[in-house]
């Protein structure tokens, strides 16, 4: 009886293992897709860096970008920024002071220093730049989170550098091997 006992609770466990993941909500929350169609999704890290060596600060702010390369829809968000801050998230174009940067949206962080910026991103217009990177050539697009106060949009370009309070890539986007 004893080995029928567990015969049959083995049994059991199989099917609630096999069935429960039927039963699995799946999110419906904004959060669940940010608006994008699943599959079609580019995204970047950005990070607070420290700018003596560039490498990621430790539990410092950070933020994430989902791009929907189909149909051109971005949604940012970052977390751990300065409260009630006014904060514009730019195509970086290099070299300083970064003229003809692209401003792809801006918002100002909450109380809990929470910013959400959503827009339109066209790689096609995307401004680059060619960069060296371990001995290759590397054609791509930064894209930096900043003060609105340091972003000057009238000329596109940084009117101030402030790094410690900036969010940068962690990877170029939108990145090709030039040619030699």
């Amino acid at each position: 009886m004893h080995n029928k006992s567990m015969i049959i609770i083995a049994m059991v466990a199989v099917m609630l293992i096999s069935i429960v993941p039927v039963f699995a909500a799946k999110p419906t929350s904004p959060a669940a897709n940010n608006g994008l169609e699943k599959g079609k999704n580019d995204h970047l890290y950005l990070y607070e860096k420290d700018p003596e060596t560039w490498e990621i600060v430790e539990d410092a702010a950070w933020g994430k970008i989902n791009i929907n390369v189909k149909n051109g829809k971005f949604v940012f968000n970052a977390h751990k920024l300065e409260p009630e801050t006014d904060y514009v998230l730019i195509c970086y174009q290099d070299p300083w002071p970064g003229t003809d940067s692209l401003l792809l949206g801006s918002d100002t962080s909450d109380e809990q220093g929470n910013v959400h910026i959503q827009g339109s991103i066209d790689y096609e217009t995307l401004p680059s730049y060619v960069y060296d990177v371990n001995g290759e050539q590397i054609e791509g697009s930064k894209i930096w989170l900043v003060s609105a106060a340091d972003f000057d949009e009238a000329s596109t370009e940084m009117g101030a550098w402030n790094p410690t309070e900036y969010l940068f890539e962690f990877d170029l986007i939108n990145k090709q091997v030039v040619p030699e």
